[in-house]
Formats: structure tokens, C-alpha cells, sequence
């Protein structure tokens, strides 16, 4: 066994041996056992980091991987199947690699700001548990080789973060948001397993390398359209644990968790969980998988962008942020950007961990209160937490020099090359939503930086029946020890601080590329195994050096496959998504995967390589322009106040009431799926109270009506025949015994009587 695959499997377990000692034993140690997560996860941080360094460091290969797997489940021969087993096993890429570096990373930078954050909570060494099966979870998934392991550890994830969302279980919004959050994801993930069990059905294994080369090679009988089902209803999956339309809904109320619950989920588990699951089943898309999955992270980014402008819970329009910057994720690899989607997943990580801790740092500083318009003038207070705030929300906003900038750019650009590939029209809609929604990104993170950190504290403005204090609210007990005033607010301590420093840290675009306007000549984009690179030089197809620009997976399925055919359409799709940043300097880079200049041989591809380059500069255009102008538009509104912003929403109240409410998304579900589902339970309950218990019952009174008779006829004829021939025979006998009295005499006369009667009757026929 290789020397990574084992130091694999102790990060993998690591983790769940954290929560094995906190779960059972907390409460014996000291401190309830905190140290415990902490060294757990920090030593699992630095195994990670090990793997990191040997892999994308030292290696610096991007078709770099090693895989070891075992029989897990051997059916042996099953008639009508054949051989059956069922193998789990685990894969290191360079994507691997730096999954593993950040999801450690984050989850150890959460268990020690946790520290300071939850001190005092009765339930506090089982928090520390429950975030070392939360990390165990996320991990399995990410070193996974095949499609059943991943379930697995997928549903781990779920019941991960149900027992997290719902960690304050004594309040009804809390028990309410986790049973939301796990039922939104049952949806999602009802479709995921179908679609493995499609694949299963055409290629009998679950290990997706296996898969990938089997289409690669033309084995597939099944149509395009069952392999576009089951991509979609894999892409279900990403769905519901990446918060896109429609199942997003659960998301802003997983806020109901502990603050550094929401870090873990919003940048490093849960919801990273969906966008690197469609990153790894990628090859396997189809055209028209990949235009759904587009236009699902279009309308996601620019539906949740419209909804945090007019938020007030900090943590809130932070959830909805989140929510807009996946769909960014999910669009990107729809166009065909897949680099560019995994680089701003990275990147999203620590800018949004930093984020949200930094919410939490504000929250414990303010005595739990979330609301924004109670807040004010915390830069005095708090200034480690306004730099690194402010540092992690230029990133977010997608400014230079930031890596929240490279990334979203990267996946823009992408955005427009597929547009133009797909002859514009409706698909112009992608692009547009997606820098739209980059303005509404600068601006509700300017109104949220004013509201919170700029002017005065409005704390005194809080009206005195608002007994609001937050989703986050632990009660009377724990953080007093943290106060050096009872009613000031001051800067957290270092355990809480030093997390800050680091994530923000890691939003610099030095740490990605030397180049702050182009990612792509950073080492990320360099690295990350693109789908040519995936399937394998056994596939016969990366020989030219083609890029993941013109060939994703759908299209080796294309070239491969006969039997699924190669529409107008395909070839299309095919010679036109320019998915990475593509640079005709960068012609060294072929064949590296790295989406970098490929020397094409069709000059057809050669033109949609200077169109992605050209896309890539008009990217950087607009979307700096629509950041200056978010960010102007918050200066305007919240900080010169030219524009009174309770006016203009009494102005345009249809409006603002439609995205304070969340596009009414919640009332819908209600009316229809919910209410739906009560009228339909209602309709089944009466039905079978009323037709099918009226079945049983009428049947049950047939039958004791039709007993009663039987039971009246056995006791009345058939018992009454046999009792009376009883009865007869039993009198009969009686007379005749007296009869038998042994005497001569007797007999004589009883002859005579009858010869007398025998004379009587003779003489009487005699007579008639």
C-alpha cells in the first residue's frame, strides 16, 4: 500500500476517533474534552498538508493519482446478475489533495475558535463531537473512488448536519430548521441514488474511473437520453446539499446552528460537498446535463443575490451570499469552466469561513444580537475583526488583488466563451445574470460592512419590545467570562481572533497566482485534474493536448460512443464552451491540463481559444465595473444617504417585500407542497377510514353475520336432527327395556294383545 494512501486513511479516521472519545467520554475530561478535537483535528490538518505537499508541491503533475481499493461486500454468482461485489476505496489527485488541505484546515480553525465561541454551554464537549463525524463525513466523500461509498458518507453528511442545525433542539426554530434542512435534502438525494443505480444498471460497478473508461471506450447500450437522466438526477444530489433552485430553501435557516456550525457547512462540508461531487462525475455529462446544470446555478446565484440585498440578520444575508456564490460554482461547471468552478470553491472556502466567524466574533461582541440595524461603529471595538472582515468581503465582492476576484472572473469569462460557443440568444442569459449578480454582491457586502462596522452604534435605537437576540442565543449560560465589560463591546480573544487572521490571510490572490488579474497562471489552475486528465491516455483522446475547454466528458462520449450519436448540437457544444481562461501565450502549458493554449490542430478550436481569451479580458472589464458600481451604489445609499433607503423601499414596496421574503419561496412550498401533502394525507386518511377499513369492516359483519347463521343452523337442524335421534333412540329403548321383563307369562299375554290387534286391523281391511 502506498505511503499517501495510508496517511489517507488516518485523516479519514482521525476525525471520527475525535467524536468516539468526546461522544462517550466529555464528560470525564478536563474542559469537557475540547483539547481533545482540537490536537485531533490539527494533527489531521498537518497529515493533510503533508499529502498537499506531496502531491501538488513536490509531484506538480496534474495526472497524478493513486488509487487502492478492497472487496468490501462479495455476493459471489448471482443468477440472472453474475458475479457481485460491491469494493470501497479511496483515490489522491491533486483535486483530492486539496480538498483534503482545505476541508482540515477550516474544520481545525473552526474546533479552536469554537473554543472561545461556545465556553459555557452545557452541551459543549458534545459540540465538539459532533464536529469531528460532521469532518469524518466530508472527508469520506472526498477521498472516495466510487459512487456507493460517496452515498454513504453523503448521508453521513446529512445527519451531520442535522444534529448540528438543530444543536439548540430546546427551541422550536432550531428543531424546525434541521428537519427542514434534511428533508430538502432527502429530495435531492432520492434523484442522486437513481441516477447511481442507472449507471449500475449499464456498467455493474460503482468506482466512477471504471465508469469513465467504459465510456470512454463505447461501452454504453443506453441511449443519450438515459446517460442526460442520469446525470441530472446525479446533479439532484448537488442540488440539495448545494442549496441551488429549488431545493435552497434550507440553507438561510440552517443559521439556527452555532456560528461556527454555519462556517463548517457554508465553506468547508456540506455544501462544498454537492459542487465537488458534480466536479467528479463530470466526464459522464452530457450536453444537454450540462446546459440544465448552467442555467440551475444562473438563476441560483442571481435569485439568492436578490434576496440577501434586503436581509438584516448578519448570518442571514451572509446564507443567502453563500447560496448565490455556489450557484456561481454550479454555473461554472455548466458552461464548461470546471477549473474555474473548483478555483472559486476554494476560494469561497476561506473568504466565507472567514466571514461567518467574523459574524460570530460580532455576535459574541454584541451580546448575541444579529439584527444589522441595532449594530454600528464596531470598527472602534473590534478592529482585528473589521480588517479581516473587510479583507474576506472584497474578496467575496469579487475586487482586484483579491482571490474571490481571480475565481468568480475565471467563471465568468467561461460564461461568455459559452454564450458566444452556443451562438448567443437564450444562453446570453448566463453571462448576464452572472455579472448582475456580482453587482448585487458588492452591494449588499458594502451595506453590510456600513451597517455594522461604520457611523455610530444604533444599539440605543433598538426598539424595547424587539427581545430579538439572535438565532445563536445560547441563554443566561456561558461567554460572561469573555467580557471584560458587561455592557461594552470589545475584540474577542485570541483563540477566536486567530482564525480570522489566517482565513483572511488565505483571500490574498499572492497565495493563488503571482498575477491578481489572472488566475489562471497561478498554480491551482495548473494543477487541478481536468477531465482528459481524469479518463486517462487509454482513452486515446488528450493526445493533441486538447483543453477542458473543448473536451469535457460529454463530448468523449460524444467521439466515442456511436450508438449515442453526435448531433448538430454535440458538435456544437462540443467545438464551442471555452470553460477555462485560454491564452495562446500559455502554448507550453498543452497537454497539462491546466486549460492553458493548447496547440490545436482544427483551426476551428484555435478561433474558440482566442474568443475564450478575448472573453477573459472583456470579464475582468465588466465585472470590475460592476463591483465599483455595487460598491458606489452602497456608498450612495448607507453612507452619503443621497438616497433615504426606507423611502425608496416604501417606494418600491411589491418589490422589497419580494425579496424580504425570500421571492416567497417558503409560502409557495407551504401552499403547495405542504399543504399538499396534508390535503393528500387527509384524502388517504379518508379513504382508508371510509373504503378501505369499510371494506375490512363490511367484510368483518358479512362474516359474523353468516357465522350467526351457520351457527343458528348447526345448533338448530343439524344439532337438533342428531339430539332428537338420540332422544328417540334413548326413549325407545326406555319403553322397550320395560318390555324385557324375563317372565313367560309376559310374553304370553304381550302375543296374545298382539295376535288380538293383528285380528282387529285384518277384519277392518276387511270391512273397507
Amino acid at each position: 500500500m502506498h505511503s499517501l494512501i495510508q496517511i489517507s486513511i488516518a485523516v479519514l479516521l482521525l476525525p471520527l476517533l475525535s467524536f468516539v472519545i468526546l461522544i462517550f467520554f466529555n464528560k470525564r475530561l478536563p474542559r469537557r474534552g475540547d483539547f481533545v478535537g482540537v490536537g485531533i483535528l490539527g494533527a489531521t490538518f498537518a497529515l493533510s498538508f503533508y499529502i498537499f505537499w506531496s502531491v501538488v508541491v513536490q509531484s506538480y503533475d496534474p495526472s497524478f493519482r493513486i488509487a487502492w481499493d478492497f472487496t468490501w461486500i462479495d455476493f459471489g454468482n448471482v443468477p440472472g446478475v453474475g458475479p457481485l461485489q460491491i469494493k470501497m476505496g479511496i483515490v489522491i489527485d491533486n483535486l483530492t489533495a486539496i480538498m483534503l488541505a482545505m476541508v482540515t484546515l477550516i474544520s481545525f480553525l473552526v474546533h479552536l475558535y469554537s473554543t472561545g465561541y461556545m465556553a459555557g454551554d452545557p452541551r459543549y464537549g458534545r459540540f465538539f463531537a459532533y464536529l469531528g463525524i460532521f469532518t469524518f463525513s466530508m472527508l469520506g466523500i472526498v477521498l472516495s473512488d466510487n459512487l456507493f461509498s460517496i452515498y454513504i458518507f453523503w448521508e453521513l453528511v446529512g445527519l451531520s448536519s442535522y444534529l448540528l442545525i438543530g444543536f439548540y433542539f430546546e427551541k422550536d426554530t432550531a428543531a424546525d430548521a434541521q428537519k427542514k434542512a434534511f428533508l430538502a435534502n432527502r429530495v435531492g438525494d432520492i434523484g442522486m441514488w437513481l441516477g447511481i443505480l442507472i449507471l449500475y444498471s449499464q456498467f455493474h460497478t460503482f468506482n466512477y474511473q471504471e465508469i469513465f473508461q467504459n465510456l470512454a471506450d463505447g461501452k454504453f447500450d443506453m441511449s443519450e437520453a438515459w446517460l442526460t437522466a442520469a446525470g441530472i438526477l446525479l446533479f439532484m444530489g448537488c442540488v440539495g446539499k448545494s442549496a441551488q433552485f429549488p431545493l435552497h430553501v434550507w440553507l438561510p435557516d440552517a443559521m439556527e446552528g452555532p456560528t461556527p456550525v454555519s462556517a463548517l457547512i457554508h465553506a468547508a462540508t456540506m455544501v462544498a460537498a454537492g459542487v465537488y461531487f458534480v466536479a467528479r462525475i463530470f466526464v459522464l455529462l452530457t450536453v444537454d446535463a450540462l446546459h440544465v446544470i448552467a442555467f440551475i446555478g444562473a438563476i441560483t446565484a442571481f435569485m439568492a443575490a436578490t434576496i440577501a440585498i434586503t436581509q438584516n440578520d448578519i448570518k442571514r444575508v451572509l446564507a443567502y451570499s453563500t447560496v448565490s456564490q455556489l450557484g456561481y460554482m454550479v454555473l461554472g461547471l455548466g458552461v464548461g469552466a470546471y477549473s474555474a468552478a473548483l478555483f472559486h470553491l476554494v476560494t469561497h472556502a476561506f473568504f466565507k469561513a472567514c466571514l461567518f466567524l467574523g459574524s460570530g466574533a460580532i455576535i459574541h461582541a454584541m451580546h448575541h444580537e444579529q439584527d444589522m440595524r441595532w449594530m454600528g461603529g464596531l470598527r472602534k471595538h473590534m478592529p482585528w475583526t473589521f480588517a479581516t472582515f473587510t479583507l474576506a468581503t472584497l474578496a467575496l465582492a469579487g475586487l482586484p488583488l483579491t482571490s474571490g476576484f481571480m475565481s468568480k472572473d475565471a467563471i465568468l469569462a467561461g460564461a461568455i466563451g459559452f454564450a458566444n460557443a452556443e451562438g448567443g440568444g437564450i444562453y446570453y442569459i448566463i453571462p448576464f445574470l452572472g455579472f448582475f449578480s456580482a453587482m448585487l454582491t458588492a452591494f449588499y457586502m458594502g451595506r453590510q460592512i456600513w451597517l455594522v462596522f461604520f457611523g455610530e452604534s444604533r444599539t440605543h435605537l433598538k426598539p424595547a419590545d424587539d427581545h430579538h437576540h439572535g438565532h445563536d442565543a445560547h441563554g443566561s449560560h456561558g461567554h460572561d467570562d469573555h467580557h471584560e465589560e458587561v455592557h461594552g463591546v470589545h475584540e474577542v480573544a485570541w483563540n477566536m481572533r486567530a482564525p480570522l487572521v489566517i482565513l483572511a490571510a488565505l483571500s490574498i490572490f499572492a497565495v493563488y497566482s503571482p498575477d491578481p488579474l489572472d488566475g489562471a497562471k497561478g498554480w491551482f489552475m495548473k494543477m487541478i485534474p481536468t477531465p482528459e486528465t481524469v479518463v486517462g491516455s487509454a482513452s486515446g483522446k488528450a493526445e493533441h493536448g486538447t483543453s477542458s475547454a473543448n473536451h469535457n466528458a460529454a463530448h468523449l462520449l460524444a467521439e466515442a460512443v456511436p450508438a449515442v450519436g453526435h448531433s448538430a448540437e454535440t458538435d456544437a457544444h462540443h467545438e464551442g464552451v471555452a470553460s477555462e481562461v485560454i491564452h495562446e501565450e500559455d502554448s507550453h502549458a498543452a497537454g497539462h491540463g491546466d486549460g492553458h493554449g493548447p496547440e490545436f490542430s482544427d483551426p476551428r478550436q484555435a478561433a474558440i481559444a482566442h474568443e475564450a481569451h478575448d472573453a477573459h479580458k472583456l470579464a475582468i472589464v465588466i465585472s470590475s465595473v460592476m463591483v465599483v458600481l455595487g460598491i458606489s451604489l452602497a456608498l450612495i445609499v448607507y453612507v452619503f444617504r443621497f438616497v433615504d433607503p426606507d423611502r425608496t423601499a416604501r417606494a418600491i414596496r411589491p418589490l422589497y417585500l419580494f425579496s424580504f421574503n425570500k421571492w416567497y419561496w417558503d409560502e409557495i412550498y407551504q401552499a403547495t407542497f405542504i399543504k399538499g401533502s396534508i390535503v393528500i394525507s387527509k384524502v388517504l386518511s379518508w379513504f382508508d377510514a371510509n373504503v378501505v377499513d369499510g371494506i375490512v369492516n363490511g367484510a368483518g359483519a358479512l362474516t359474523r353475520r353468516v357465522g350467526f347463521a351457520t351457527g343458528g343452523f348447526d345448533k338448530y337442524v343439524v344439532d337438533g336432527a342428531v339430539n332428537f335421534t338420540a332422544f328417540f333412540f334413548n326413549t325407545s329403548g326406555a319403553v322397550l327395556k320395560k318390555l324385557q321383563t324375563g317372565k313367560v307369562q309376559t310374553y304370553v299375554v304381550l302375543l296374545m294383545l298382539a295376535v288380538i290387534v293383528y285380528f282387529i286391523y285384518y277384519f277392518t281391511q276387511l270391512i273397507y
